[in-house]
């Protein structure tokens, strides 16, 4: 099974699992992005987007005070949605401070509109090195 059909498996699992107990969505304030824990009933987690770089880790520590809350120890998922730097900017600050399992993305950076070159290759760097 490739990475790629992880976060349609979590889902349909979750959903499967409701009768046992509730999925739990927190909708996390990254300033500009938005970045969203999903905890399911069997205690897995999916983050997708993970918000800016920089500020001395604000939406990294954002993210990190929704785990808690949720008792998430680590991100089983970590799905970006598409390489802005509100969006992708914060994982290698998040990496830094939460054991992320598995990294999913839509692949190869293709997109020439913003500089979202550097973003994608310091995410894949940090993800890559854990």
């Amino acid at each position: 099974m490739t990475k790629r059909y992880a976060p349609i498996l979590f889902c349909a699992g979750a959903s499967l699992l409701s009768a046992a107990g509730s999925l739990e969505v927190y909708a996390i304030d990254v300033e500009g992005g938005k970045s969203t824990l999903f905890v399911s009933p069997s205690g897995q987690s999916m983050l997708v987007d993970a918000g800016y770089d920089g500020m001395r880790g604000r939406d990294a520590d954002r993210i990190i005070a929704a785990a808690k809350a949720a008792g998430v120890k680590q991100i089983d998922y970590l799905v970006i949605t598409h390489y802005h730097h509100d969006h992708v900017g914060g994982v290698p600050q998040l990496a830094a401070r939460i054991p992320i399992r598995n990294f999913v993305d839509h692949g190869k950076n293709f997109e020439e509109a913003k500089d979202n070159a550097a973003v994608y290759n310091a995410g894949t760097m940090a993800t890559i090195s854990r």
